[in-house]
């Protein structure tokens, strides 16, 4: 029963604090006590938020259970005194809660509330949850960086200064952004890239507003040599890990990676030493097939050059991946090559393979894949997968994975209205028809691919930006087509996002390069199965020795929160 006067219960009201209550000092003390700054009660922003973040839009409210009406429904219930006046007020605030939030989100801003018993029993918690909003608004765009650094136009040189640069931001809040911290500051001081030029710091979170950003958080670590346009890579994204090293030497291939991945890959892997490459779980690697593939062996024997181990080009560089191995020591590794590498020098070359990753300390296991199985495109290739025998003992449960049962046809990537430029001239068909009819009187099977629709193709190759004759499309009343660029990309199993930014002559070079997606993926996928069963992978947050000293042991706020502070500070005086 309510036994208080009228001129009693507005006195009482009018007691009430509706700014610097108690749970709002506590919330605000113990973001003060970390670095963050704030403004108190701004009467300017709608709804006049108990702490206001202006500079990155963020509003936080404290409030009173019994006056915003937590649990509602069963709270009412238990309101005995003046049931009326109580019901009708709190139910006013609640409705202008709703009507403060989605005015302020339709502005941009993030609102933020916390009830007081939170704020008073979980402090801690609260901050993180501002610290954690704070970083994500604080996040740099990829492409503001990007375009401050004209990464991507026609002139744009992918050296090792941006290679430094871009792996340093991809990696700078794990332990591997030590290996590139250095360089990429140097790279930083040389274009000026500073607060008042550019309006952002490279110190803050990235917003990876790529196609294919890396994973958060990851499950694993590996490395990606011989990269090409990025298969492995995605692969592997797809499988929640993160690539902490890049190497690949064709500069428009490194194109084709950083526009997909933001991050421009080191060059000549021979030229890179194998200490400065991080740590990682897995190594990935598809090195160069010409030495000891069919084409690649038959073209080197008629010019009179040597192929395989003896092709001092590109014949060595498997031994460049063995060096690493044996530095770097990963729990695993999956090698990619043409099938013929098995059979190449009489199984001479395959011997040694094999010989020098089991002299390493590594159970080798290998099969023969086809790529049809994934997609409409027969493309066998060599899988060479190995553990480390230190760390499984060779007990390792590793099986390839079964072929798929669906039926995979052409007709189902390709595009439509194919612009003319891609159907193939009356000399080049003639040519090619007579080039066929000379083979076939000779007992040869050169000769060009017309597909069937409700089949696979042949295997695209390097060369198809020549002629296009090993996948030719048939066209009612005219002559067959090439594979457009991006019927080229489906093929190999990359989605329909990957950005295709270099000419038709250099994306038929690059996905005639490729590996097959999905397939790659498949078997990964059995690779991270082994080394999660196992429990070889520890995920666990790396510190970067640079802010190690940064907070004592017994400091109750997380490494996140206590650098945080210190980039806000930063922000504050590069703000002055």
């Amino acid at each position: 029963m309510d036994v208080l006067t009228k001129e009693q219960r507005k006195k009482n009201m009018q007691a009430i604090k509706s700014k610097n209550t108690k749970i709002e000092i506590i919330l605000a003390k113990a973001l003060w006590s970390r670095g963050f700054r704030y403004t108190k009660n701004n009467s300017k922003i709608f709804g006049k938020p108990d702490l206001v973040f202006s500079k990155y839009k963020i509003a936080v409210f404290c409030d009173s259970e019994f006056f915003h009406g937590k649990d509602w429904e069963t709270a009412k219930n238990k309101i005995k005194s003046n049931q009326e006046f109580w019901l009708k007020k709190i139910k006013t605030n609640i409705i202008r809660d709703h009507e403060v939030n989605k005015r302020l989100e339709e502005e941009g801003w993030v609102v933020l509330r916390f009830w007081g018993e939170e704020i008073k029993k979980n402090t801690d918690s609260c901050v993180s949850k501002i610290t954690k909003v704070i970083m994500e608004r604080q996040a740099v765009r990829y492409s503001d960086i990007r375009s401050k650094l004209r990464i991507g136009e026609p002139k744009t040189k992918y050296n090792t200064e941006l290679a430094n640069f871009t792996h340093y931001l991809q990696n700078k809040d794990n332990g591997s952004g030590r290996h590139f911290e250095n360089f990429a500051t140097e790279f930083i001081e040389q274009a000026q890239m500073v607060a008042e030029d550019l309006n952002i710091q490279y110190e803050l979170p990235i917003d990876w507003d790529v196609p294919f950003p890396p994973p958060k958080p990851p499950k694993f670590q590996f490395i990606d040599l011989f990269a090409g346009i990025g298969g492995f890579r995605l692969a592997f994204q797809r499988l929640g890990g993160k690539c902490v090293f890049t190497s690949e030497w064709n500069p428009f291939s490194q194109k084709t990676y950083e526009a997909n991945f933001g991050e421009v890959p080191f060059g000549d892997i021979t030229k890179i030493n194998e200490t400065h490459i991080p740590d990682h779980d897995i190594l990935l690697a598809g090195f160069p097939c010409q030495p000891f593939s069919i084409a690649g062996v038959s073209k080197k024997k008629s010019l009179g050059l040597e192929h395989g181990f003896k092709d001092e080009a590109q014949g060595t560089l498997f031994f460049d991946i063995v060096r690493i191995l044996e530095a770097k020591k990963p729990k695993a590794f999956m090698l990619e090559n043409v099938k013929n590498l098995v059979s190449h020098d009489k199984g001479n070359t395959f011997r040694v393979i094999k010989g020098a990753l089991s002299e390493l300390g590594y159970s080798i296991y290998y099969q023969v894949l086809d790529g049809k199985y994934y997609v409409p495109q027969h493309r066998e290739r060599i899988i060479i997968v190995g553990f480390n025998s230190q760390i499984f003992n060779s007990q390792e449960q590793f099986k390839f994975p079964d072929n798929p049962d669906k039926v995979q046809m052409i007709k189902n990537i390709l595009e439509y209205d194919v612009p003319v430029k891609y159907t193939l001239t009356d000399k080049l068909w003639k040519y090619l028809q007579d080039y066929a009819a000379k083979h076939k009187e000779k007992g040869n099977g050169f000769g060009f691919g017309l597909i069937d629709f409700e089949s696979v193709t042949r295997t695209i190759s390097a060369r198809y930006y020549k002629d296009g004759s090993e996948i030719l499309i048939p066209q009612a009343g005219k002559n067959p087509r090439r594979l457009t660029p991006r019927e080229c990309a489906r093929l190999q199993g990359y989605p329909d996002n990957f950005i295709i930014p270099v000419s038709d002559t250099q994306a038929y070079r690059q996905f005639g390069n490729s590996v097959v997606v999905p397939l790659i993926q498949a078997v990964g996928d059995n690779i991270v199965d082994v080394l999660i069963n196992s429990h070889a992978l520890s995920v666990e947050k790396n510190i970067s020795d640079k802010y190690k000293g940064a907070f004592s042991a017994g400091d109750a706020q997380s490494f996140d929160e206590h650098t945080l502070s210190m980039r806000e500070e930063w922000s504050n005086i590069c703000d002055r």
